[in-house]
């Protein structure tokens, strides 16, 4: 009996034992496999964002039979259909207007195929300046047309048949500075004239979007707006296109705080506000006017420099340097006289195209002014 119970707890001890190395490589098998579908996965997601990226990078290209190849490469990894990116659009639309000529095209699309409002820079540009320019102020209106050019009248659609993408003439983005800025990017920016220059910038800008936001709700605001844009740009007929102006200053400011401009920017050509400012030119030229009288703001810089010791422009350059590390208004009296500064001459400058000028008359007006019972450190200097 006894001798009966202890080969069937034996058995049981061996079936245990069995059952056990059973489940242990039953563990193995199941880790292996769950680390075999981690490793698929993970290799898998390498080549997603691989295939994203190549897609971005010819994106920005802007080559469509190479985008869709690499659309393509990123549909197979993602085991999704390919067949309408091969066949470059929906089959089902062209089957139906292949029947059916008269078949009208799918929102977003037209005949040429290129997109709605899709017109190219220059050929946009070309268009605002070759507009007749107003020939008094009562003709001339700033209205929100500036805003339709930034903003296409498309539909955006979860398909890649609408040419959003493909446009050669759209969205090209423009990664040169505008010749005209350069000298106020970087450590220009930081310099009296780049101030200036951007202040400038900034005042026409606020200008034009308070014509805009007042033109319902307050028109006296919205009217006493324009003539401030009027007085800027009267001088010559080539300015009168404010909506181009509008544009140049735009770009401008998008290339200053983004690094680039949008290929939708009428005026984002590199030469744009040059060849506003050869514009100007020739009509003073036209009427024995000399442009070389007015004071650009380098000439400004340099013209409060001469006026001032080293040592007193070096501490004007740290109160500009100030204003750039702290932009909330600081109670200092120094720092708040180089503001209101430049906010005289940013309201008091009338536009060249390429920038704004001042008359030397103008300037030695604001600064005499402004300098006139200033504190010792700056006063006694420019009075001097």
């Amino acid at each position: 009996m006894d001798t009966e119970r202890l080969k069937q707890l034996e058995k049981a001890e061996e079936e245990l034992q069995r059952r056990r190395e059973r489940g242990r490589l039953a563990q193995r098998a199941f880790r292996k496999r769950q680390g075999k579908v981690s490793l698929d996965k993970r290799d898998e997601t390498q080549q997603l964002k691989a295939a994203i990226g190549e897609i971005i990078r010819v994106a920005r290209c802007d080559d469509r039979s190479e985008l869709l190849r690499v659309i393509a490469d990123a549909a197979r990894v993602a085991k999704l259909d390919t067949r309408k990116i091969a066949d470059g659009g929906n089959g089902e639309d062209r089957e139906r207007r292949s029947t059916n000529p008269e078949s009208p095209l799918p929102a977003g699309r037209n005949t040429t195929g290129s997109s709605d409002g899709a017109l190219s820079a220059k050929s946009r540009a070309d268009s605002q300046t070759s507009q007749d320019p107003a020939d008094s102020q009562s003709e001339w209106k700033l209205d929100s047309q500036m805003a339709a050019l930034q903003k296409p009248r498309m539909r955006v659609s979860p398909q890649l048949d609408y040419g959003l993408w493909f446009d050669t003439n759209r969205y090209v983005r423009t990664n040169e500075p505008p010749a005209d800025i350069v000298p106020y990017l970087g450590k220009g920016k930081s310099t009296f004239a780049g101030h200036i220059f951007w202040a400038c910038g900034e005042h026409l800008l606020d200008l034009c979007r308070s014509v805009e936001s007042n033109a319902s709700a307050n028109p006296r605001a919205a009217k006493e707006a324009t003539e401030k844009i009027w007085t800027l740009v009267q001088h010559s007929p080539s300015l009168h296109n404010v909506q181009y102006i509008r544009a140049l200053a735009e770009a401008r400011a998008e290339f200053r705080d983004r690094g680039y401009i949008e290929g939708n920017n009428p005026a984002g050509e590199v030469d744009s506000a040059e060849h506003m400012q050869r514009l100007v030119a020739q009509d003073y030229e036209s009427r024995g006017e000399d442009t070389t009288d007015w004071l650009t703001p380098p000439d400004v810089e340099h013209y409060l420099r001469k006026r001032m010791s080293q040592e007193s422009f070096k501490y004007f350059e740290n109160l500009l340097y100030i204003m750039d590390t702290y932009h909330s208004p600081l109670d200092c009296p120094l720092v708040a006289l180089v503001r209101s500064l430049i906010q005289d001459l940013a309201t008091s400058f009338i536009c060249f195209g390429d920038g704004p000028r001042w008359h030397p008359d103008r300037i030695s007006a604001i600064f005499s002014g402004k300098f006139h019972g200033a504190p010792a450190e700056i006063a006694c200097e420019f009075e001097n």
